[in-house]
């Protein structure tokens, strides 16, 4: 299924052009048009045909959409791309790093059965543009919504999820390390200490030192544990995995050097609080997460992960991460951030009541 929110147009100068579709902030609009302004370079570089291209603006988080464009793209011999750009000029090193990982874990995937990175078809060398091969599928969170209403098995769902994160991770492993926490640890000492001298301002401060109490506790246990390093995907969670009947496939990589994949799993589940967090407190397990949803995955991941004192440390850490994005207690809450507040709460709730090790 397309994940379009507008209506194909053609290039400006193709001979009876479609009315265009663009957003109707003018700021936002600019962008998409400079996006599409990119294509005849591209084309000539590439070899595809510059005439007849058809263009359609994909989802960008609101929060960029002034500065990023993500447009689908199908020329006129009816291959299918994504183009993506990102005019901020903030991070185009960052950037670079983030499409070598991309093209580094499509490589490792290829010949794997069921597992896909889309390929890298260009990219530019000075700035943070570059052309994907369109891959389908509906996005990973919306088949879990329609889960909800009977329309697809959320078990055999997330146990594929599971078995495809288990094959990233596996493609590039990197052997067996030990975890150290010290430098986590010293950043989070050091957040506590501002918290009580009032250099800091944090929402719930009780509670946020309760958690860095946790960290320090966990930490402890997670010291020198061995785990499996490889690369991190650096931005997985259920809107960056597509899934179709024989797919799952991985978009938008964003890391270029991190290797505790530990750390996407708890992205996965604590990248959109509330969402994913069990309904009914009996229906928990680690975290507020299902229980069922647990099991399922970890079947698919083929590990226990949830029981792995390194993961626990790590899943603390990411929530800890989640906390620091509200803003301070004097500024009104809008409803994404009351949204994820509510899943801080949550989350924390769960972890008092049992204690994370174990």
């Amino acid at each position: 299924m397309d994940r379009n929110r507008k209506l194909f147009h053609l290039m400006p100068d193709d001979p009876q052009p479609l009315l265009p579709a663009f957003h109707p902030e003018k700021a936002v609009a600019e962008v998409e048009l400079r996006a599409m302004a990119l294509w005849p370079r591209i084309a000539g570089e590439t070899g595809l045909p510059v005439q007849g291209a058809r263009f359609s603006v994909m989802q960008v988080n609101t929060g960029r959409q002034d500065r990023v464009a993500v447009l689908g793209l199908r020329t006129v011999d009816e291959r299918r791309f994504v183009l993506r750009a990102d005019f901020s000029g903030e991070r185009a090193k960052s950037y670079r790093g983030h499409l070598d990982r991309h093209q580094d874990a499509s490589r490792a995937l290829q010949g794997v059965p069921g597992v896909h990175v889309p390929d890298l078809i260009w990219r530019d060398a000075e700035h943070p543009f570059a052309l994907f091969a369109f891959v389908p599928g509906e996005k990973a969170s919306s088949e879990l919504t329609f889960a909800e209403y009977g329309l697809t098995d959320r078990a055999e769902l997330l146990r594929r999820i599971g078995a495809a994160v288990a094959a990233l991770h596996g493609a590039e492993d990197m052997g067996v390390r030990l975890f150290w926490p010290k430098p986590r640890l010293e950043q989070i000492q050091a957040l506590g200490a501002r918290l009580r001298a009032g250099d800091l301002r944090i929402r719930k401060p009780k509670k946020f030192l309760g958690l860095c109490a946790m960290l320090h506790r966990v930490g402890r246990e997670a010291k020198g544990r061995a785990y499996r390093a490889a690369p991190e995907h650096g931005d997985l969670h259920f809107r960056n995995i597509l899934v179709t009947q024989a797919q799952i496939s991985f978009i938008d990589f964003s890391n270029a050097h991190a290797t505790t994949p530990y750390c996407d799993i708890a992205n996965l589940w604590l990248a959109n609080l509330p969402d994913h967090l069990a309904l009914r407190p009996e229906d928990a397990g680690f975290g507020g997460v299902a229980r069922a949803d647990w099991l399922a995955f970890e079947s698919g991941y083929g590990e226990a992960v949830a029981d792995n004192p390194v993961f626990r440390f790590l899943f603390l850490h990411r929530l800890l991460k989640a906390w620091l994005r509200l803003p301070p207690p004097e500024v009104p809450l809008g409803e994404r951030d009351l949204a994820l507040l509510t899943g801080v709460e949550r989350v924390f709730a769960w972890l008092q009541q049992i204690p994370p090790e174990g």
